[in-house]
């Protein structure tokens, strides 16, 4: 298949180099760049030295977006619409185009500007960092989920075998909605803290914590419930800790983007809840405190 992938991020980076073992991949950045070369580190997972790899790959040829099989779009939650915009004058309405970011609420600018596309939407768990702009290392093995939002993509489960041959576990699921909350949940118990204490996603495992992460998980479990995804507080706070220690040594995306004196996803992670607490009539005061604290933050480095 031919793949173009957009957005040459850590997490777009570890998908291309996992296509290109298999099939043809194209690259789609905000540079004019013919060609993209970095190096990439595969995940050690026998404990032996794994080479690096060099690859180049094709970039911004309008002709090989034109004819790409599966468009990947790998930027940030508040990118997508420009994104978006940027590949659209050269998709054909048949090609289906698969989203995977973190957070949620971006669905309906996708389905608005792609009226007639076959649209899908990835979670995953899988790691990846650049210690270096072209250096990426694969740092953590974890599940992803892929799932339609329009009627046009339903057809589409051999997508998820695709993606499941090249980095598993990859698999189809019927109400993608589902995975995108848990992730969600996950999201608001680790981000907003580790980015607002700058400190390393083990670190909140410390008691100190503890009441702020489960008055998270109460508000985040509360809206879950208002969407028809029965769960509590309890049984969200026990994931996000398996996450945590599971992710101890790392740094979250939010720590990382506020650490360089980035805009975060704040708005698609915390924000998401707060605005169907608002649509719910659902009061989500400590979530609102945080969503401030980062937009406080973010326009202090602004």
């Amino acid at each position: 298949m031919q793949f173009t992938i957009v957005g040459a991020g850590s997490i777009g980076c570890l998908w291309a180099a996992s296509l290109a073992k298999v099939h043809s991949v194209h690259l789609w950045t905000r540079d004019t760049q013919l060609h993209r070369e970095f190096t990439f580190t595969p995940l050690d997972r026998k404990t032996i030295t794994v080479a690096p790899t060099q690859l180049k790959l094709p970039s911004n040829q309008a002709l090989r977006l034109q004819q790409s099989d599966c468009v990947l779009i790998t930027v940030k939650a508040f990118q997508v619409a420009q994104a978006i915009e940027a590949i659209q004058p050269w998709l054909a309405p048949s090609t289906p185009i698969v989203i995977m970011h973190n957070g949620m609420g971006s669905q309906a600018v996708a389905l608005q500007k792609l009226p007639h596309n076959p649209i899908l939407y990835a979670t995953t768990s899988q790691a990846a960092f650049k210690p270096q702009p072209d250096h990426v290392q694969h740092t953590g093995i974890g599940q992803t989920w892929l799932g339609a939002i329009n009627p046009a993509a339903q057809h589409l489960h051999n997508l998820a075998d695709e993606f499941n041959n090249v980095l598993a576990p990859c698999q189809w699921h019927q109400d993608i909605q589902q995975p995108l909350w848990q992730k969600l949940a996950i999201n608001c118990a680790i981000n907003p803290l580790t980015a607002l204490h700058q400190c390393k996603n083990g670190e909140l495992t410390q008691q100190k914590y503890q009441t702020a992460l489960m008055n998270i998980c109460q508000e985040v479990a509360e809206i879950m419930c208002a969407e028809g995804y029965l769960t509590t507080a309890e049984t969200l706070k026990e994931q996000a800790d398996q996450v945590i220690q599971a992710t101890a040594n790392n740094f979250s995306s939010m720590n990382q983007d506020v650490c360089h004196h980035r805009q975060t996803e704040i708005d698609y992670i915390t924000g998401h809840i707060v605005r169907c607490g608002q649509h719910y009539n659902i009061r989500t005061p400590f979530n609102a405190q945080l969503w401030q604290q980062i937009k406080t933050m973010e326009q202090k480095a602004s």
